[in-house]
């Protein structure tokens, strides 16, 4: 109860910081491809591949319209215990376009970044569901001017969430019920002199389910609030996001 406190306090302050602010509304589709296999016994590698596109004028429903982020990301993963998982990202290169406002937004060159990433995962298995602490640090290289510099900051996340697995008669692989929120908090160098700590929030909805032993499948919504760098504007985003993910692709291999 203290995680979800947090994370409803958080929520609160950053909704009483907007207040009288500057107001945008965007509809966006996200889609990744993640790729894993095992290592070992309880070490995997998982890599991400990921694309979003956005609509181009204020709660327009066409989100094929223009890029909104591309990405590849690599984690290496281990199990410490049955209920602990540690991760590492040792490299991950992310272009990033603005979320369009305004007309001239359309032609604004994509920021370059890359990233590495450290993130801890706490699992607690109740009668009726799943509960997921993810704890997430990250070191941020981006190069904002579009000029070859990339100024550096770090980025905190913090994610609670809920997996609650339905059965169906007849179907031997159950359906996942997934909810969480997630609070980013950013410091350092490139966000200094900007007046919003917070980044962003992001509360999703959504089901998960597996297709096959390898091949899983999920579609969600999620309702993610941004505040941009001025610290006058907000954005409000409806976000479509659907990931298929392809595990143990060269176990096979190795077997034969």
């Amino acid at each position: 109860m203290k995680y979800a406190g947090c994370l409803i306090m958080v929520f609160v302050l950053s909704a009483i910081v907007a207040s009288g602010q500057r107001y945008y509304g965007h509809n966006i589709i996200w889609g990744r491809l993640a790729l894993s296999d095992s290592l070992g016994k309880n070490l995997k590698w998982e890599l991400f591949i990921q694309h979003r596109r956005q609509n181009t004028a204020q709660n327009d429903l066409n989100v094929m319209d223009a890029s909104q982020f591309t990405s590849y990301w690599l984690w290496l993963h281990r199990q410490v215990s049955p209920s602990i998982k540690v991760s590492v990202s040792p490299f991950g290169y992310f272009k990033s376009w603005i979320l369009i406002a305004h007309p001239t937004d359309i032609d604004k060159e994509g920021i370059r970044e890359i990233r590495w990433s450290a993130r801890a995962d706490h699992e607690v298995k109740g009668r009726f569901m799943t509960m997921i602490n993810r704890h997430n640090l990250e070191y941020r290289l981006r190069d904002l001017a579009n000029n070859g510099v990339f100024q550096p900051n770090w980025r905190i996340r913090y994610m609670l969430r809920f997996e609650k697995a339905v059965n169906f008669p007849g179907h031997e692989k159950p359906l996942s019920l997934v909810a969480y929120d997630e609070v980013f908090i950013q410091f350092g160098k490139a966000v200094k002199n900007n007046p919003n700590i917070f980044d962003q929030n992001r509360i999703y909805l959504g089901l998960s389910y597996p297709f096959s032993k390898n091949v899983r499948g999920s579609l969600g919504y999620i309702y993610g609030v941004q505040q941009r760098n001025s610290g006058s504007e907000i954005d409000f985003s409806n976000i479509l996001w659907a990931v298929l993910t392809l595990d143990n692709l060269f176990s096979p291999l190795r077997r034969k």
